[in-house]
């Protein structure tokens, strides 16, 4: 990046001139807001001002001229302004030969460390609905940006076959007369949608005893019986049409973990006799938690209003069902490699890995660092499986537990309204709720974002309107920063301009049609050089083109796509100007190789950044 090549240079200038380690001289350059202010600045001149016991400006001036001496390539113009800063041009076609032309696409850091990213997580009981596909999409957008920057990385989907919803599915299935006739449905995660919320209203009635629940969850972790199997078959299938719905987005997983082969292979018995050994971790023998085994916090967290963050954590009932965070502890041993025992694994018919009770041994797990994908409402249960890790000694483990915890997806008025949901005047976001069957499935969205009349005016067929549905949609997701919370409007997310994911593949298939078109040799040389008299919107794009890096590096140690997406959307804003004020295809020979230059540069910025951010490469409307 270009800010790196300039304190290759500066620093070793101002080390020599003013005998100071290299180490101790910080540079930090700014982009200037004016054009006319340079590309890049620094203030490190005014920095040392104190310490040599010179004015900012005699330093500045003294730096310049060693620069000047050196003649480097790639710097057009430098120059002093008062008070002490140093100012830039960047003489961009040197740039881009030298420095930028040469990078890999993929930049390598020399690091070994294998870093598993768990995402989407659904429970596997019903079809999965836009607030999953945000925690997908999110979470194979991390996955990208960490391998674009070299990281090895393991994704894996947890899926919690012996949970609640799981358990009050098959009440449904066994012990509820359902109104729903199976031959109105495709698939069966959306018959179970429907049976699943007809069922809450049943417990909302006292119609049927939420102890049915507590039976059959009992069942499901024993294993070995009728229900577990039936458990078995309705996880397995609604996983199935899952990973269905997720590939078509170019959401893949290298390794589903199932609750019960946790279970079944006895993770938790090996995470309990650790746990045993630490002594915040004990069984009460009386009080509200008699019969418990807890683990109770070191410092014991200041607790506002919300009864479900205290100090003592639960992760056996006192009717000896273990807890989700009990469960997750044990996983995450194994995902450090802290637990002597292992999965076995098997590769399903989709091609993906899964772990099984019986099959073979492979490599999995052994992670320098976890990132868990999951939303702020579990923000504690993750402080506690973090917090164990500490109890128990693993205090390196600990700190590589990362949680990106995002913000839900609401529903806005409108949508709310078209889905029958009650309006209320002053109300303006609606929360999903698969108890109540309110929500947008994975696919009914999917549907109606390819048959929405947006599309219809492109005159589109159906399979590139479906790229585009795919497109607009991750974008939407993606735009908006990790720990908002999303208002989704079905309108808003089929527009086709402006910032969105549509309006991004426009603007990359009209630089891929100009490139096909051009009859123009790029690599001959110039008889001029147009690159030293820019024109204003040529220069906005080169300044911005140079901050790719710098940006990547910074969405990608944020985890925070939302930063890629103002990126590209300034990108395309500023390409976009350009190809409508200079003609790119006529005139000048060395204007159209100039031009050319650019639309190429750029369009291979985008073609590597629509990879990170997983949308559809359409060349061509």
């Amino acid at each position: 990046m270009i800010t790196v090549e300039l304190d290759k240079i500066l620093k070793p200038i101002i080390s020599d001139l003013y005998r100071l380690e290299e180490s101790f001289i910080k540079l930090k350059f700014d982009q200037p807001t004016y054009l006319d202010h340079g590309d890049y600045s620094t203030n490190i001149a005014m920095q040392l001002a104190k310490k040599l016991k010179k004015s900012p400006m005699e330093i500045a001036q003294k730096i310049i001229a060693k620069v000047e001496s050196e003649k480097v390539s790639f710097i057009l113009k430098i120059w002093a302004v008062n008070p002490g800063f140093i100012n830039i041009f960047i003489r961009w076609d040197e740039y881009f030969k030298t420095i930028h032309g040469k990078r890999d696409k993929h930049q390598v850091i020399e690091s070994n460390a294998k870093v598993i990213v768990e995402h989407t997580s659904i429970n596997p009981n019903k079809a999965a609905h836009i607030g999953h596909l945000r925690n997908a999409i999110l979470g194979d957008t991390v996955v990208r940006m960490l391998r674009h920057s070299g990281k090895a990385v393991e994704v894996h989907n947890y899926i919690d076959d012996l949970g609640n919803q799981v358990a009050d599915t098959l009440v449904a299935l066994l012990h509820v007369n359902n109104n729903q006739s199976e031959e109105k449905f495709e698939r069966f995660g959306d018959y179970c949608w429907e049976i699943y919320s007809d069922l809450n209203q049943h417990y909302d009635r006292g119609e049927v005893s939420t102890e049915k629940r507590n039976e059959i969850l009992h069942l499901l972790e024993k294993g070995n019986n009728h229900i577990a199997w039936l458990g078995y078959i309705v996880a397995e299938k609604n996983v199935e049409e899952h990973l269905e719905e997720f590939k078509q987005f170019g959401i893949e997983y290298d390794l589903l973990v199932w609750e019960r082969n946790i279970v079944e292979e006895g993770f938790w018995e090996e995470a309990f006799q650790q746990l045993k050994l630490s002594p915040y971790f004990n069984k009460r023998a009386k009080g509200e938690l008699a019969g418990c085994w807890v683990l109770d916090s070191l410092e014991p967290e200041k607790v506002e209003s919300d009864a479900q963050y205290y100090s003592e954590k639960v992760l056996i009932k006192s009717n000896g069902v273990l807890t989700y965070t009990a469960k997750d502890i044990a996983y995450h041993l194994w995902k450090f490699n802290l637990l002597e025992k292992d999965f076995r694994y098997k590769v399903k018919d989709n091609g993906v890995w899964t772990t099984s009770n019986f099959g073979e041994k492979r490599d999995f797990a052994h992670a320098d660092m976890v990132i868990n994908v999951i939303d702020h409402r579990q923000e504690y249960p993750q402080k506690m499986v973090k917090y164990a890790l500490e109890t128990l000694g693993y205090h390196q483990q600990a700190r590589n537990l990362h949680h990106i915890a995002y913000g839900v997806v609401n529903l806005s008025r409108n949508t709310a309204k078209s889905l029958g949901m009650t309006i209320k005047e002053d109300k303006k976001a609606y929360t999903m709720s698969g108890r109540k069957g309110v929500g947008i499935k994975i696919k009914d969205l999917v549907t109606h974002m390819t048959n929405a009349k947006a599309m219809e005016n492109l005159k589109l067929d159906q399979e590139k309107a479906h790229q585009l549905a795919i497109a607009a949609i991750r974008y939407y997701v993606l735009k908006y920063h990790t720990h908002t919370d999303i208002t989704f409007d079905l309108e808003e997310a089929t527009q086709t301009n402006g910032n969105s994911g549509i309006y991004l593949l426009y603007t990359y298939a009209r630089m891929n049609s100009i490139l096909l078109k051009s009859t123009v040799e790029l690599d001959v040389e110039y008889t001029s050089n147009p690159f030293l008299n820019l024109e204003r919107e040529e220069h906005a794009i080169f300044k911005h083109v140079s901050a790719w890096e710098v940006t990547m590096n910074r969405a990608r140690m944020e985890y925070e796509p939302a930063i890629l997406c103002v990126y590209l959307f300034e990108l395309a804003s500023l390409y976009n100007t350009f190809y409508s004020k200079y003609p790119i295809l006529k005139g000048d020979l060395d204007d159209q190789k100039k031009r050319l230059m650019i639309t190429q540069i750029v369009f291979q910025l985008f073609d590597d950044a629509l990879d990170i951010l997983g949308l559809p490469k359409v060349k061509n409307f």
